[in-house]
């Protein structure tokens, strides 16, 4: 099986679990290192994520991920928070995280990639708006190639 096709089918076993405790999936990764996988579930609540729902949530998933035999290789299950610089990636998350900073990375009119980092303000229709300065960009997501969290420090 292709990764994207083991993602796609850890996710379709793993969603209603999650979201029946409550979790959004926010990103899977499932990379292959020599003999070895590592299936990376970054997973989130509101008031945050804690180690010990991730360790209660990597004993369900890695069950249901044996019990169904999705990946046929040794593997490593890593269940974590996605962090301070959590990445965006539905309409829901960009609504959710209004306010705070982001960092942004675009693909421009001539199909140069342009990184931004302001204040996201929202969405607007299909598209996300964004304040760089005193300028508002208003940016489809069709063009976002990349959007995380910019926390100031």
């Amino acid at each position: 099986m292709k990764p994207e096709e083991t993602v796609a089918r850890v996710i379709e076993l793993i969603l209603p679990v999650l979201q029946s405790q409550g979790v959004e999936l926010v990103e899977t990764e499932f990379v292959r290192a020599g003999r070895r996988a590592v299936l990376r579930l970054f997973v989130d609540k509101p008031g945050g994520i804690t180690l010990d729902d991730c360790a209660a949530l990597s004993r369900v998933v890695g069950e249901i991920i044996d019990v169904h035999e999705v990946i046929s290789q040794s593997y490593i299950l890593e269940v974590s928070s996605p962090g301070l610089t959590r990445p965006l990636k539905k309409a829901d998350d960009y609504e959710r995280f209004t306010g705070r900073q982001v960092r942004l990375t675009r693909r421009g009119e001539t199909g140069k990639v342009i990184t931004l980092r302001g204040e996201l303000l929202g969405m607007d229709g299909e598209k996300v708006q964004l304040r760089v300065g005193s300028q508002v960009h208003h940016i489809p997501m069709t063009d976002i190639l990349r959007a995380r969290l910019d926390p100031d420090f």
